[in-house]
């Protein structure tokens, strides 16, 4: 016999079997597990093992994500290790992780891809892992606020490939028709996901405020639409199980474009069960939308979540819209001379046995100059997306002045283990001190006063830039980290 429900469920009373509801009830009074994704850039493929036995962590695998992990105990350390604040591991729901799995990325082709409201970049960064950095990522948001967060996720991710955009999503279509083989869309949503954690907190939802969100991801779902390339993949998901925020919004744009786009099957990589919704209530849906995954919380063991893989068939009519325009020049950019490049090439080498014109060759990139600062920005984002507006694009390399050139923490972070000179390593009593950003006295050093140095601990992991003062060692980890 079924329980007596929670308001917030008597909505899904209609839509799952009395032994699902139990199970579902049963579920959302359990702690959401917290979740991981390591990252292949920084992190080496025994990363959680060693976590499990260095912190006392349990992990289990994410069923259809190979990168994300589950703890099975609860731990209050997960956000203040190293390797968390250097980038190897992103916290995540293990729900989070659906929508980038179902794409399959071929990293070979060095596709483009759009995020088209990526903050605070989870999942942007999980398209930088499934592409290994390679191809071009546009990670977009409309929320000024949000962007900082966003920027500072992808710096400590380590990326080179991706560009940030601050424009309204709804207008990217129309911006930049045609221009992406793959667009994520994880809109905006009531967060209805039915399980809570410290993140994700359940609240009631007037049906105004639902009507408004509906209206808004299917303007959003249309802008994604637009600005994939025919036969492009389009993945549309929601941390909401309401099906007007799901179902709904697919039926809506599977009416307007009936010969344009279809809904595909999940790919065999992701092994779940899950189908979309046919009918809620009175509102019945194309029935290939059974091929979506509405993922229930009593499932995985997860916070609920919907996602959906779309095929753009064939172009969509896309009403002209004149895009914004911000030349690099306008933006404070110019190209590095070939002295200016050669002496940064040279110290890196020299001073840290780094080869950096091998990663600018291997990964498209070339040098810009920004007052002080040197980026390397993705060619293909020049070439193709040249005067339009950014915030941010590929890796912060350093900085270039009278004094000469100080690499940038996101570069040797990235790259730390390419980095085979001027390393100073510290003790593990010092490690909680140096990433609270304090200086660290310094007894003896044979580096001279001044020199930018690596620093590592013990057990060889790197832990951020430092300049040698005297006897102090001077912290030089950015704000965000």
């Amino acid at each position: 016999m079924t329980r007596q429900l929670p308001r917030q469920l008597e909505a899904y009373r209609d839509l799952l079997n009395e032994t699902e509801l139990n199970q579902l009830l049963e579920s959302i009074n359990q702690p959401l597990p917290s979740g991981l994704r390591t990252n292949p850039l920084k992190a080496s493929a025994n990363g959680p093992q060693a976590w499990q036995q260095q912190y006392g962590w349990q992990l289990e695998q994410v069923p259809f994500c190979p990168t994300g992990w589950q703890l099975r105990n609860e731990v209050g350390n997960l956000s203040r290790t190293v390797e968390h604040q250097m980038g190897h591991y992103y916290i995540q729901d293990a729900a989070s992780m659906l929508p980038v799995e179902l794409f399959e990325l071929p990293p070979e082709a060095e596709p483009s891809v759009l995020d088209l409201t990526a903050a605070p970049g989870g999942k942007t960064t999980h398209i930088i892992s499934q592409l290994q950095d390679r191809g071009l990522v546009v990670a977009n948001d409309s929320n000024l606020q949000r962007i900082a967060g966003l920027k500072g996720n992808i710096q400590r991710w380590g990326s080179t490939s991706a560009v940030i955009t601050n424009q309204p999503g709804e207008r990217m279509g129309r911006w930049l028709p045609e221009q992406f083989d793959y667009v994520l869309l994880d809109a905006p949503c009531s967060g209805e996901a039915l399980r809570t954690s410290e993140r994700h907190t359940s609240r009631l939802v007037s049906s105004h405020e639902r009507n408004t969100l509906q209206q808004r991801q299917i303007k959003l779902l249309e802008s994604a639409l637009q600005a994939a390339r025919p036969n492009g993949h389009v993945v549309y998901s929601t941390c909401s199980l309401a099906p007007e925020e799901d179902e709904a919004v697919l039926d809506a744009l599977l009416k307007r474009y009936p010969e344009q786009i279809q809904i595909m099957s999940i790919p065999t990589s992701v092994p779940i069960e899950a189908p979309g919704l046919l009918a809620a209530g009175s509102q019945h849906y194309d029935p290939s939308i059974a091929k979506a995954l509405r993922l229930w919380p009593h499932l995985y063991n997860t916070a609920g979540f919907f996602a959906a893989l779309i095929i753009k068939r064939d172009q969509i009519a896309t009403p002209s819209l004149e895009r914004p325009q911000q030349t690099l020049a306008k933006a404070g950019y110019k190209a590095v001379t070939a002295d200016e490049q050669r002496q940064i090439l040279d110290t890196l080498h020299a001073v840290y046995g780094f080869d950096l014109g091998k990663i600018l060759e291997a990964n498209g990139l070339s040098l810009w100059r920004n007052g002080k600062t040197i980026q390397a920005i993705p060619e293909r984002w020049l070439n193709n997306f040249e005067h339009f507006p950014f915030v941010s694009a590929g890796i912060q390399v350093g900085k270039l002045s009278r004094h000469g050139f100080q690499p940038a923490h996101d570069l040797a972070s990235r790259y730390a283990e390419q980095f085979s000179q001027q390393w100073l390593t510290i003790n593990d009593q010092q490690i909680d001190d140096w990433l609270a950003r304090r200086d660290l006295p310094l007894k003896t050093s044979t580096y001279a006063a001044g020199s930018i140095v690596v620093v590592r601990d013990q057990q060889q992991r790197y832990l951020g830039l430092g300049q040698i003062d005297g006897n102090s060692l001077e912290n030089l980890l950015p704000h965000w980290q």
